[in-house]
């Protein structure tokens, strides 16, 4: 293996050079999306203390830019242990299995509940109803994905 393809645990960037530039290119990126983050904050706020609340949002987001900027810039071949391709993995055909069990119960429930409401007259507000179909539909979701787990054990 030569030195260009040397696998570690940060991983290089894949427009080239080493771990550490990629890491310092991703904090130079996640500093300047925070700062925007928090200047936008800062101006959509309007409130007391601008530069207090520029400091907080920019803070805040910048690890969450950090990681995204690492995500994007880093060549997956060149991280220690990662899969070469990670979409083959048993883990991803439980997931696809979940999302489309889950997805067709969704309709199911979603045509049903529909019907049985409009001959009940029963009505509800729009965050309600919604509420409770994503917390169905995650709740069907985690049962598929587990029962699929269990399953392929």
């Amino acid at each position: 293996m030569t030195v260009k393809n040397a696998q570690n645990k940060w991983g290089r960037a894949r427009f080239g050079g080493s771990s550490a530039e990629l890491l310092a290119a991703s904090l130079a990126i996640a500093v300047l999306v925070s700062a925007a983050l928090g200047w936008l904050f800062m101006v959509l706020r309007n409130g007391d203390r601008p530069l207090l609340a520029f400091g907080i949002m920019a803070a805040f987001t910048l690890p969450v830019t950090a990681a995204l900027a690492w995500a994007v810039l880093v060549d997956r071949s060149t991280i220690t242990g990662a899969l070469e391709k990670p979409e083959d993995s048993v883990e991803s055909v439980w997931y696809e299995k979940a999302a489309s069990g889950a997805f067709t119960d969704i309709l199911l429930v979603g045509g049903l509940g529909c019907t049985a409401l409009t001959f009940l007259g029963t009505e509800g507000t729009a965050g309600l109803v919604l509420g409770g179909v994503v917390a169905f539909a995650m709740l069907d979701f985690g049962v598929r994905y587990l029962w699929q787990k269990k399953t392929a054990a």
